[in-house]
């Protein structure tokens, strides 16, 4: 199978992806965004849509409960990692395992860092 391919055709391709991209764009904005008709079909095609897969989401939230959590807690300590490592170091081994977050080499405390002036 040759993966090659060449200027015009790439150039065909992209110009092909342009116009669908333009025709959808111009289709919905023109045509279906502010027709009544249209916008109460879209909605019982989402109505149906989740009426049969309402089970399915709740059970993706029951098998990811914990990286659901791990997340939201990742979320809330953004930028005080140091306070979650001290009240829950076993969530954030969790994390860490998880590749929620990326451990980053820690830097020295200011105290023992300090460069003494009469030495």
């Amino acid at each position: 199978m040759d993966l090659e391919i060449d200027n015009t055709k790439l150039l065909e391709i992209l110009n092909a992806y342009k116009r669908k991209v333009d025709y959808d764009y111009n289709r919905y904005h023109n045509k279906i965004k502010d027709n009544p008709e249209e916008m109460e079909k879209r909605r019982e095609i989402s109505r149906v849509h989740y009426q049969k897969n309402k089970d399915k989401k709740k059970q993706y939230y029951l098998d990811n409960k914990q990286r659901v959590r791990l997340m939201s807690l990742n979320r809330y300590y953004k930028d005080r990692m140091d306070e979650l490592k001290e009240k829950m170091p076993y969530e954030y081994e969790m994390m860490l395992e998880y590749n929620i977050i990326i451990p980053h080499p820690q830097t020295p405390k200011e105290n023992e860092n300090q460069v003494h002036a009469d030495a």
